[in-house]
């Protein structure tokens, strides 16, 4: 069970703004909801053709499981570093979703966003 400075830990340790670890072409966020942390990776994907766009949706998504472990791994060893307790990560979920931003019948060019959720459950 988490505890009320668990919870305040976790919560300095994902927020993202004012000059924090956000930003760039692709962000990783995260929302606590009970003891159920829910990560969102999203990115822009620009597609030059209709043939590439399996391979490189497969390479987005081999990058996004890489960040998302790797987020966890640091939020893992940030809250070791502040609490002296070891913070334990069970997945329940992962899955992604591809939203077409923009395509034109005159351009081969695609524009997607693609995003991967996740959800685990943590505790102390």
């Amino acid at each position: 069970m988490l505890s009320t400075n668990d919870v305040n830990i976790l919560g300095n340790l994902l927020n993202t703004t004012f000059g924090k670890s956000g930003g760039g072409t692709s962000t990783v966020t995260g929302t606590l909801q009970g003891d159920v942390l829910s990560l969102k990776f999203s990115t822009m994907v620009y597609f030059a053709c209709e043939r590439s766009m399996r391979d490189q949706v497969n390479l987005v998504a081999e990058e996004s499981i890489a960040r998302l472990k790797n987020k966890l791994s640091n939020l893992k060893k940030d809250f070791r570093d502040i609490t002296d307790n070891t913070l334990k990560i069970n997945e329940l979920s992962s899955r992604d979703d591809l939203e077409l931003v923009q395509a034109t019948s005159n351009s081969p060019r695609k524009i997607a966003c693609y995003r991967r959720f996740v959800d685990v459950q943590v505790d102390v």
